[in-house]
């Protein structure tokens, strides 16, 4: 069985909302006046629009597709994985975030650049480069998948029109842009999916929330039925491990902590994470369409026949069932929006490595501000262009499902550049070269690991008399050469500091200085501090009001009354947050004038 999914209304909210993006760019374009501003935001960001925009790169559209498909095989498993997860990485977040802060650096790279000097600073540019653009790629491809479902278009088509989408909005507006425009979507996109979550629970056939016990299937609870105890154990281990060296790692985590103004702006992005993932809990409200999915359609493949791994399109087929016509289009926006920080990465951020890295270093070392700039949003392009046609690529090589692609690739690229960068951080009695040493040692190593597993080999490690299912030898793959890696990177970089009292003194007290910085406290010039504040607050709420009263038109659209509630619902709250945000603006423009006043008499 086919789906027609969209209807007019929902064409017409997607389009509405692309060009509600690109002219994000524009509205942020003239705020750019300094390469530090196009790629960090000046330093100046708040917590409320930083935070939101460090969530949104941790909630990828991935988490309705790959994800998705993994809990309607599982249920329960992966959410708790994220939600027990939470506590910890934000206990460590709240002692590190200030430190990542102090850094004073405007991309991460000069971060690593401070720390390991640079050799290791040149290692890194030029691996997470193609690295970042890779993920690009697969990032928008993920996307790709649910927007050329729901058009019933290729999904070449759909990687080609949110590419050129995003690569204008990226270019325009810069990270503000980019970070504003995270505030709003993921507003937009939680709102829409407490919709869809609801109506979802409330089915008949589940019964509400309090009933899922009774209406599930017995496999989201009963874990064993899917994979035998001892590896369900060691994959959430190994999960939670990674989870904790990412949270420490400078180039992903910490590069968001950059673009706050202080220390307390930081521990506010912390608490925001803390009180959406764990208080009310995001990570496992988000995922129960997909675990209704399981009972409501237990065939995905007659939904979607063209999909090349139809379980991924468990989260849309509950949307399709459950909303009214044009909220199923915001839904895809919301989605859209998930994947654009992800694609800040592999644009913004990387044109930022390119330019602060390589540019004024090699190709013109006298090169203004101005100039530098000029060249930021031409890559920022140029990057945009390279990720599409990696995105059409990946689609091309695709036949296995998204959540087991990103578990294999995490394990076997990902994971050796994150124990340095995390590390490094937090010890710093090793050479510069234990940096670049110790990515390399992981990566030779992942290579013979995974050419040594087998799901034989694993069967006999765990003393299993029967063979592993196919479940069991994904994950068992992703355990061994996680686990691998994880002993021989972490042995060698600690190895390494054997060799420190070898190196210079000029190396040593730079590294010294390095971290006496993190623990100096920024101090921002108060009249520029102002005005970005009642910057931030006009703009975001500006374009809240705007996004918010364009959604509430939509009670207008010929839907039954509950329709119409839905579409009361997600934009009154975002209108309501716009009004308290430009409130404060002017607020805030009042009481500066009223100072500006007295400083005159």
């Amino acid at each position: 069985m086919n789906l027609q999914i969209l209807g007019f209304w929902d064409y017409l909210v997607i389009g509405l909302y692309l060009l509600f993006i690109i002219g994000t760019g524009l509205l942020f374009n003239h705020v750019n006046k300094n390469v530090d501003e196009y790629f960090r935001g000046g330093g100046s960001m708040l917590w409320w629009m930083a935070g939101m925009s460090s969530i949104a790169a941790s909630i990828s559209a991935w988490s309705f597709t790959g994800a998705s498909a993994k809990v309607y095989q599982s249920g329960f498993l992966l959410p708790m994985v994220w939600f027990i997860g939470t506590p910890i990485s934000c206990a460590i977040l709240w002692y590190m975030a200030p430190r990542f802060r102090q850094m004073r650096v405007i991309t991460s790279i000069e971060a690593v650049a401070r720390r390991f000097g640079f050799g290791t600073e040149q290692f890194y540019v030029y691996m997470l480069l193609p690295m970042a653009l890779f993920w690009g790629g697969v990032g928008i491809n993920t996307i790709a998948v649910i927007v050329g479902a729901a058009f019933n278009i290729p999904t070449a088509v759909a990687i080609l029109c949110l590419g050129v989408t995003v690569t204008l909005m990226a270019m325009l507006g810069g990270q503000w842009a980019v970070a504003a425009t995270d505030f709003v979507q993921t507003l937009l996109m939680f709102l829409t999916v407490a919709v869809v979550v609801y109506f979802s629970v409330n089915l008949p056939e589940i019964g509400g929330i309090m009933n899922l016990q009774n209406t599930l299937p017995e496999r989201h609870f009963d874990f064993s039925q899917f994979a035998r105890f001892e590896l369900v154990l060691f994959w959430c281990l190994v999960m939670q491990v990674i989870t904790v060296i990412n949270t420490l790692n400078l180039n992903t985590e910490g590069a968001k902590y950059l673009q706050v103004k202080d220390a307390a702006q930081a521990r506010g992005m912390v608490l925001l994470r803390f009180f959406l993932m764990f208080v009310l809990p995001l990570s496992i409200l988000m995922q129960l369409p997909a675990m209704c999915a399981a009972t409501i359609f237990p065939d995905m493949s007659t939904l979607f026949p063209d999909l090349k791994i139809p379980e991924e399109g468990a989260f849309l087929a509950m949307a399709f069932h459950t909303l009214p016509q044009g909220m199923l289009g915001l839904l895809i926006c919301g989605m859209f929006a998930a994947s654009m920080s992800s694609m800040d990465t592999a644009l913004n951020r990387n044109a930022g490595y390119f330019v602060r890295n390589v540019y004024i270093k090699y190709l013109n070392k006298r090169a203004s501000d101005h100039r530098q700039l000029v060249v930021g949003k031409i890559f920022t392009a140029v990057f945009g262009l390279i990720i599409v046609l990696i995105g059409l690529f990946v689609d091309q090589l695709r036949d296995v499902n998204l959540f087991d692609l990103f578990q294999i690739l995490n394990a076997i690229i990902w994971l050796p550049s994150l124990v340095p960068a995390a590390l490094g951080i937090i010890y710093k009695k090793t050479p510069g070269w234990s940096g670049w040493s110790t990515v390399m040692v992981g990566l030779l190593v992942a290579m013979i690991a995974s050419n040594l597993y087998s799901p034989e080999r694993m069967q006999a490690l765990l003393g299993y008399s029967a063979p592993l299912n196919p479940t069991e030898n994904t994950d068992g793959r992703f355990i061994f050469v996680s686990l691998i890696v994880l002993v021989s990177t972490v042995s060698w970089f600690f190895f390494t500091s054997l060799f420190y009292k070898r190196t210079t003194l000029d190396y040593q007290e730079r590294v010294n200085e390095f971290f006496q910085d993190m623990k100096t406290p920024v101090v921002h010039e108060e009249v520029h501090s102002n005005e970005q504040d009642h910057m931030q607050y006009q703009l975001v709420g500006l374009m809240a009001l705007v996004f918010g009263g364009f959604i509430l038109l939509g009670v207008l659209i010929p839907n039954p009354l509950w329709g119409r509630f839905c579409f009361m619902f997600v934009g009154g709250a975002l209108f309501l947050i716009g009004v308290v945000l430009f409130g404060m603006s002017h607020r805030m423009k009042r009481k500066s004038m009223s100072l500006a006043a007295k400083g005159k008499r």
